[in-house]
């Protein structure tokens, strides 16, 4: 259980995002149950192959600027509406807030730790903290650090929803801002500008993705040469004027 005294937040419930027919996950599902001294409820899934008219309903393209440059595909969809449902669970449960992971990753020893001491003393209601795998955020001043580890402002929010700590007010917020989508749950977030949460990370997180071992991505896709060399284009197109708008638009 994490205790904020100073802000009166309590944090001690964990969302494990899993789908269902991911059969070959559920071993570490269990595993990441066994892991976290939480209480752990494993939520399941919007599964994008049975993908109806209601679920593709909230996905409108076009309504946000910059404009997103792929259609988006059923899983990106039904993934975030997955999250939608952990941040509505929050809501419906009374709760402070919660860890919110997926079910393709692996902690080590060293992840609770570093929440522990960075939640009890930084987290505050409206605070939605990234645990990414990667290092690739960058920012000027670090607000805290501790035996090499940082918890910060992100110039630019990478990538990723591997795991996650959403505060019952952040939840509040994204529900209301995203009842409508045009691009991916993380690319939404990079949005700053737009949805006015506080984000954090935390580097290094102790997070590490396993998909690979798992049976590989539910969302990713064959594609044609001549698509892989599109998407990269206009990915670069798209990172460039992230880029600007993260550095030059303020909150």
């Amino acid at each position: 259980m994490l205790i904020n005294n100073d802000n009166n937040i309590k944090i001690d419930n964990c969302f494990i995002i899993h789908l269902d027919r991911a059969l070959e996950r559920k071993k570490q599902v269990n595993i990441l149950k066994q892991k976290i001294p939480f209480k752990v409820s494993v939520i399941s899934a919007v599964d994008g192959r049975e993908a109806n008219a209601n679920i593709l309903s909230m996905y409108k393209p076009n309504i946000l600027r910059p404009k997103y440059p792929f259609k988006m595909r059923h899983a990106e969809i039904a993934t975030f509406l997955s999250h939608r449902i952990c941040w509505q669970k929050i809501i419906d449960d009374k709760l402070d807030g919660a860890l919110i992971i997926e079910d393709d990753v692996s902690l080590d020893s060293s992840f609770f730790n570093f929440i522990i001491n960075a939640a009890l003393q930084e987290i505050k209601t409206g605070d939605f903290i990234r645990f990414p795998i990667g290092n690739y955020e960058k920012t000027k001043l670090p607000f805290r650090f501790k035996n090499s580890k940082a918890l910060f402002t992100p110039d630019i929010i990478g990538l990723g929803m591997q795991a996650q700590i959403v505060t019952k007010d952040a939840a509040y917020d994204l529900l209301n801002a995203t009842q409508f989508f045009d691009r991916p749950v993380d690319t939404y977030l990079q949005l700053k500008w737009i949805h006015q949460i506080q984000i954090f990370t935390v580097i290094p997180s102790g997070i590490s993705e396993i998909s690979n071992t798992l049976g590989g991505s539910l969302i990713s896709k064959k594609k044609s040469i001549f698509d892989i060399l599109f998407r990269e284009v206009m990915r670069r197109i798209y990172r460039i004027k992230i880029y600007f708008l993260s550095k030059f638009i303020k909150k």
